[in-house]
C-alpha cells in the first residue's frame, strides 16, 4: 500500500505534469487505441478552434484532411507501435481551414497514445520565402554587372560571374579554392583583413571603401568595395559587392593633373580671373591679379557677392546676365567699382562650366579704362584739328576775296599802260605777275571750297 506521503508526492508530480502540458505552446493530445481524444491541452483548443469539451467528443480522423487519409491512412494497429513516429499531417480547424503540423507520436501507456504537434505553416512559409529569395538572389546576381561575393572563414563560398571576371577567373576557380586576400594587392591586405575582422567581430555592420586588387595575370586594378555582415545557416559571413574602378581612377588622376595645370594657369595669369557660382553669384576663386587690381586681399573676396563690383543702377542687369548661359561669347564692356570706389571700365570674357558638381562662371576682366580715355583724347584732338583746319580754310577763302578786289583794279589799268610804247616792257612784266597771282588766288579759293 502507498502511504500518504507517496500519494501526496504522486499527486504533486501529476499536477506539475498536467501544468506543463497546459502551458505548452505546442499542441498536445492523448488518444485511446481507437483514436478517440481522452485529453487535450489549451494550445490545441485555441489552434483548432474547439472547446475542450468539443474536442473530447471527437475522433482523430475527424480533424485530419480526408483526402490525405485516403492516400495515407492511420495505422490499423496503433497499439503495436513502440517506436516514436515523427512526420507531417494536415489538420482541419473547426472553421474548415487546413494547416500543416509536424507530429511526434509516442505510446504513452498500454492503452494511450500521446501526440505532440507543432503548426509548421509559418515555418513552411519562411522556407518557401527563403527558397524564393535565394532563387531571386541568384537570378539577379548571376546576371548583375556588379561583382557580388559571399565570404566565410577567409574564403569565398559564392561569387557571381562578374566578380570572377573582374579578377580574370571563373567562379569555379574562386569558390573554396584560395584565401580572399589572394586577389588583394599586398599593400592593401592589412586594410582589407582589418575591415573583415571588424565586421565579423560586430564592431561595424557594413563598410564602403576602395582598395587595390590583383588579377589572375598579375596586373593590378582598383576596386570600390561594399560589404556587410550576415548570418547564413547559423554562420557569420561577409556579403558584398565590388566595382572595377580602374578607368575611373585613371580619369581622376588625369583630371587632378588637368586641374593642377588649370589652377596654375588661373593663379599665374596676369589678368584678373574669377570663378563665380551662378546660383548665388558668390566668388568661389580669384587669382592674385584680380585681388590686387581691385584693391582687396584674396581672403576678403572669397564667398563675397559679385554685386559689390557693379554700380547700384547696373545690378539688375548683372543679375539677368547670370541667369543666361555664357559660352565664351563676344566680350562686353561694363562699369566696375574698386574697393576705394574708383569706377573703371572692364572688358569681360565669360564661360559657364561645371565645377565640383555645380554651375559656375569662369571669367576674365581686362581694365580698359586708360584705353578708352586715350581713345577719347585722340578723338577730341582730331575734332580740335578738324575745327582748326576749317577755320584756316574759312580765313583763306575770305582773304582770297579781299585780294582779288584790288587785283581786279590793277588788271583794269593794264590796258592803259599798253597803249604807251614806252611802257611795253613794264607792261609785260606786270601782266605776267598779275596772271600768276590770279591763278594762286583761284586755287586757294577752290581748295577751301572743296573741303567744306
Amino acid at each position: 500500500m502507498l502511504n500518504k506521503n507517496s500519494l501526496s508526492g504522486f499527486q504533486n508530480s501529476e499536477d506539475k505534469y498536467q501544468s506543463l502540458i497546459e502551458q505548452a505552446s505546442d499542441i498536445i493530445y492523448i488518444l485511446d487505441l481507437n483514436g478517440n481524444f481522452t485529453d487535450v491541452n489549451a494550445s490545441m483548443c485555441k489552434i483548432m478552434g474547439y472547446t475542450r469539451e468539443e474536442m473530447l467528443q471527437l475522433n482523430i480522423k475527424s480533424i485530419l484532411d480526408p483526402d490525405e487519409l485516403k492516400t495515407d491512412p492511420l495505422p490499423d494497429k496503433m497499439d503495436k507501435s513502440t517506436i516514436p513516429i515523427v512526420r507531417e499531417r494536415h489538420f482541419i480547424r473547426k472553421d474548415g481551414k487546413i494547416f500543416t503540423a509536424e507530429i511526434n507520436v509516442k505510446k504513452f501507456t498500454d492503452d494511450c497514445i500521446m501526440v505532440i504537434a507543432r503548426d509548421t505553416t509559418y515555418r513552411k512559409k519562411m522556407e518557401s520565402d527563403l527558397r524564393e529569395a535565394e532563387v531571386k538572389f541568384r537570378t539577379i546576381a548571376e546576371k548583375s554587372m556588379i561583382g557580388i561575393y559571399i565570404a566565410q572563414n577567409g574564403r569565398y563560398i559564392y561569387v557571381n560571374p562578374r566578380f570572377a571576371q573582374i579578377f580574370g577567373y571563373t567562379p569555379a576557380e574562386m569558390i573554396d579554392t584560395f584565401p580572399v586576400e589572394t586577389v588583394v594587392d599586398e599593400s592593401y591586405r592589412d586594410l582589407v583583413n582589418e575591415n573583415v575582422r571588424r565586421r565579423i567581430a560586430g564592431e561595424i555592420d557594413s563598410i564602403h571603401y576602395e582598395a587595390k586588387g590583383i588579377r589572375k595575370d598579375g596586373t593590378s586594378n582598383w576596386l570600390e568595395l561594399y560589404g556587410s555582415r550576415a548570418i547564413i545557416g547559423g554562420e557569420t559571413v561577409i556579403m558584398g559587392s565590388a566595382l572595377d574602378i580602374t578607368e575611373r581612377k585613371k580619369n581622376e588622376i588625369e583630371l587632378r593633373s588637368s586641374e593642377q595645370e588649370y589652377k596654375l594657369l588661373f593663379d599665374s595669369n596676369p589678368m584678373p580671373m574669377w570663378m563665380i557660382g551662378k546660383g548665388d553669384q558668390r566668388i568661389i576663386a580669384v587669382n592674385d591679379a584680380g585681388a590686387k587690381h581691385y584693391g582687396y586681399r584674396k581672403e576678403e573676396l572669397l564667398h563675397m557677392d559679385v554685386k559689390i563690383f557693379r554700380p547700384r543702377e547696373d545690378r539688375e542687369q548683372q543679375l539677368l546676365d547670370y541667369r543666361q548661359d555664357k559660352n565664351a561669347d563676344s566680350p562686353r564692356v561694363v562699369k566696375h567699382l574698386k574697393k576705394d570706389g574708383t569706377i573703371i571700365y572692364v572688358q569681360i570674357i565669360a564661360h559657364d562650366i561645371i565645377f565640383e558638381g555645380r554651375q559656375v562662371r569662369l571669367s576674365m576682366t581686362n581694365d580698359i579704362t586708360e584705353k578708352l580715355k586715350a581713345e577719347q583724347d585722340l578723338k577730341n584732338a582730331y575734332e580740335s584739328i578738324r575745327t582748326h583746319i576749317s577755320s584756316i580754310k574759312e580765313m583763306a577763302w575770305k582773304q582770297s576775296h579781299l585780294i582779288r578786289g584790288p587785283l581786279a583794279n590793277l588788271q583794269g589799268l593794264v590796258p592803259m599802260l599798253k597803249d604807251d610804247p614806252k611802257n611795253a616792257e613794264l607792261f609785260n612784266y606786270m601782266q605776267n605777275e598779275l596772271n600768276r597771282m590770279d591763278t594762286i588766288i583761284i586755287e586757294m579759293a577752290e581748295e577751301a571750297s572743296d573741303h567744306d
